[in-house]
């Protein structure tokens, strides 16, 4: 007995629309328009085949409250599987859940909703799901955090290490529980959100951290499971290449900021038995980002050398940053008329200009004046622009972390 599942996840409906322009017929934003359409093709690729069963990872919008717009597109991709009679699995990730960490707001209307077919991973729990080739086993673990596991009383004057060590006992208590109760001539999956401890990180660690802990690879890794479908980590990528059992992130379906400029964006195809699958990445043929950078503090010419740089480069329908050191005297000689002829091309655009002077001085003496770290931050990150998409959420990891430290020093 053989079951085709379709793996994805971190779709972020709604997400990186700095990056995109206002479509003139629909009147959403472009980038939008970008993820309904690889989400639109992942849903596809799912009813061609007939899988018999659907995972999605988690994180649905960027948060648990997406506009009802965003909402209905996603719930109209994932209706056809219902239409289909598609069995789906949809997990609570960190950007499902309100702030205090509690439920999955944007995915338990689902539930509420009965939808046919389908299943919320809000708790550590065993689903036993019947699709048109059999059975199969699917424990969802969804985000945890501290107070998740963890009473109060139980952190007091603990370091932080130390908690991290508590709620890694606890988890795995709780999933040995789980493990031992499942019927061993039954196919078994672990579909969980969470940060392993070998994975390689990319925007997404920016977006969660301290909120999370890192799970170790052996606590995730056992022969009880056929596959264990992971989501969170943004870059595709299988943490465990032994296959026995393949641990995988089939990483987000689409690239939220330049961090994912390089990598391949898509969903995971696996066949599953008991102890054994075969699995496959299925790469998206998404939006490209380009990044150029120019030094031109040694131009004769400035625009001429940047215009040629422009020229050689692949700019067709991508997302471009441009970016160009030069000397701060020199900066009038670049006719930003012409840089947007040149970039006529690209999908968008953001041009960069890092004036260089030619004298000793601070890059950004304006933060010496700053005796609050998260103000110096902020002062920080107006001046970078490129990090325009996940200021909010640095910002709000930096008070995280501040608020954290003062708990431990008055614990």
């Amino acid at each position: 007995m053989t079951i085709e599942v379709l793996h994805l996840s971190d779709i972020h409906l709604g997400s990186g629309r700095a990056h995109g322009k206002l479509d003139p017929e629909t009147g959403l934003n472009t980038r939008l328009l970008d993820f309904i359409q690889s989400l639109t093709r992942c849903i596809d690729a799912a009813i061609e085949r007939n899988v018999d069963l659907v995972l999605f990872g988690g994180d649905a919008f960027p948060n648990s409250t997406p506009p009802p717009y965003i909402a209905e597109a996603f719930a109209s991709q994932f209706r056809r599987l219902a239409e289909a009679n598609i069995p789906t699995v949809l997990l609570v990730g960190n950007h499902d859940q309100h702030a205090q960490g509690q439920g999955g707001a944007s995915l338990c209307l689902y539930r509420t909703l009965v939808v046919p077919g389908f299943v919320v991973g809000d708790r550590l729990t065993t689903h036993r799901i019947t699709t048109k080739s059999g059975d199969v086993q699917v424990v969802t673990l969804p985000w945890l955090t501290k107070s998740t596991l963890l009473t109060r009383p139980e952190t007091e004057n603990l370091s932080i290490e130390e908690i991290d060590r508590l709620l890694i006992d606890k988890l795995r208590t709780i999933l040995e529980g789980e493990i031992r109760q499942l019927d061993p001539e039954t196919p078994a999956i672990l579909l969980a959100h969470l940060m392993a401890d070998r994975a390689t990180f990319g925007a997404e660690r920016f977006l969660a951290v301290r909120k999370g802990f890192n799970v170790p690879l052996s606590l995730i890794s056992r022969p009880e499971f056929s596959y264990v479908a992971l989501g969170h980590v943004h870059k595709h990528q299988n943490l465990n290449p032994d296959n026995d059992p393949p641990v995988v992130y089939p990483g987000s379906i689409d690239r939220v900021d330049f961090s994912e400029e390089k990598e391949e964006k898509g969903y995971v195809l696996a066949r599953v038995d008991r102890g054994i699958c075969e699995w496959e990445f299925q790469p998206l043929p998404v939006r490209p980002f380009r990044t150029i950078s120019v030094d031109l503090t040694q131009a004769d010419d400035p625009l001429a050398k940047l215009t040629a740089a422009l020229a050689k480069a692949d700019l067709d329908g991508a997302v471009v940053r441009l970016q160009y050191r030069i000397h701060a005297q020199r900066l009038d000689t670049i006719d930003l008329a012409a840089l947007r002829t040149a970039l006529a091309t690209a999908h968008s655009f953001t041009v960069s200009p890092e004036p260089v002077s030619q004298l000793a001085r601070p890059r950004m003496p304006e933060l010496s004046t700053h005796h609050d770290p998260i103000e110096a931050l902020e002062t920080y990150l107006t001046d970078r622009s490129e990090l325009s998409t996940i200021r909010d959420d640095l910002l709000q990891a930096a008070r995280d972390l501040a608020r954290i430290d003062t708990e431990l020093q008055l614990s």
